[in-house]
């Protein structure tokens, strides 16, 4: 996770959350930590972001950024939720783990 989104976090809280294996044991951290995310914390927790002059969505397809989250499915494999991209330019659709 990038060291901005860290900030305001003690030293023990960012252990912590270098140890949580996905974005539900950060969330699960953070509400038993007492921790209130911010939108860019809570975007990058979840993935999410598309637009985000941080780290934005790029299709897979015909490169562009114009791309939104439209939903989510769970891998069973690993239980964790994966979301679901459209390019609103070429159309293209894509699963982001």
């Amino acid at each position: 996770m990038r060291k901005e989104l860290l900030k305001g976090l003690t030293d023990e809280q960012i252990k912590k959350v270098e140890a949580c294996k996905n974005s539900d044991e950060i969330l699960a951290l953070a509400k038993a930590e007492g921790v209130q995310l911010s939108e860019e914390q809570l975007a990058a927790v979840s993935g999410g972001g598309c637009g985000s002059t941080a780290d934005p969505v790029k299709c897979n397809q015909c490169g562009s950024l114009n791309c939104e989250k439209y939903g989510k499915t769970k891998n069973l494999w690993t239980n964790e939720w994966n979301y679901k991209w459209r390019c609103n330019d070429c159309g293209n659709k894509w699963v982001w783990e």
